[in-house]
C-alpha cells in the first residue's frame, strides 16, 4: 500500500478564533493535522494521543460505534504551502474528528450524570459544540 499524501493546504476556522492546519489528501479525503485537531478539541495533545490509542475511553464505551477502529494516520506534506513540506505528519479524518464529538454529545445528552464528569474532562471548545448539538 502507498503512502498518502497531502496535496493541498489551506487553515481552517471551524469555530470562530480556533484556526486549525487542515490538508486534502491524493484521494480528495478532508483532514486535520493532528495539531489542528487538538486545537481544535482544546485538549492536551499528550491526552489526545493516549485517548486515540484507547479507543473509545471507558466512559465513552458504550456511547460509540463499536465497530469504529480510531487510527492515526501517517501522510506525506506535498503541499509547497504548508511548514510542513516534505515531512511526514499523522492525521485525523473528519470521521474521526466527528465520532469523538459525537460519542460526548450523545453521553452528554443520554446520561444525566456525565454532565459533571464531561464538564471537568472536557475542553471549553468540546464543551461549546456540545452546547450547539443539544
Amino acid at each position: 500500500m502507498s503512502e498518502r499524501k497531502a496535496l493541498d493546504y489551506g487553515q481552517v476556522e471551524l469555530i470562530p478564533g480556533i484556526v486549525c492546519d487542515g490538508y486534502i489528501l491524493d484521494d480528495n479525503t478532508s483532514v486535520l493535522s493532528e495539531r489542528g485537531t487538538t486545537n481544535l478539541l482544546d485538549m492536551d495533545h499528550v491526552t489526545f494521543r493516549i485517548m486515540v490509542e484507547k479507543w473509545p475511553p471507558i466512559s465513552l464505551k458504550s456511547f460509540t460505534d463499536k465497530d469504529y477502529i480510531m487510527v492515526e494516520n501517517l501522510v506525506e506534506v506535498a503541499a509547497p504551502k504548508s511548514r510542513y513540506y516534505g515531512r511526514n505528519i499523522v492525521v485525523y479524518t473528519t470521521m474521526d474528528i466527528e465520532t469523538i464529538i459525537r460519542a460526548y454529545a450523545t453521553a452528554f445528552v443520554e446520561k444525566g450524570f456525565y454532565k459533571n464528569s464531561l464538564a471537568e474532562s472536557t475542553s471549553l471548545n468540546l464543551q461549546f459544540m456540545l452546547l450547539l448539538l443539544t
